[in-house]
């Protein structure tokens, strides 16, 4: 089971499908941007050095951005996390499905 908490709500930052919020898991601050559209979807994580990058979740060692992507799939999308504080779980079961 992974779980993190809603450290700010997603919002629409371009032209309705593109999302963007933070999260924490695991001690850590994941800053975040999701993109669907009917050309599949994008992923992608601020870093201080060089911005908003965009992550393959599914290769090893992003365990952490798998089970964000496999919450914003099981739950329709990052603003159905809730507000700020919030906390999420999800299923080991449901992350497999996203690798």
């Amino acid at each position: 089971m992974a779980t993190f908490t809603v450290k700010e709500e997603a919002y629409v930052k371009y032209q309705m499908t593109t999302w963007q919020g933070e999260i924490e898991m695991e001690g850590e601050s994941i800053r975040y941007r999701y993109s669907e559209d009917d050309n599949g979807s994008e992923f992608y994580i601020w870093t201080e050095d060089s911005g908003f990058n965009r992550v393959d979740w599914s290769e090893e060692g992003n365990e952490k951005y798998a089970a964000l992507i496999a919450a914003i799939g099981e739950w329709g999308g990052p603003e159905e996390f809730g507000p700020v504080g919030e906390e999420v779980e999800i299923d080991d079961v449901i992350i497999e499905d996203y690798i």
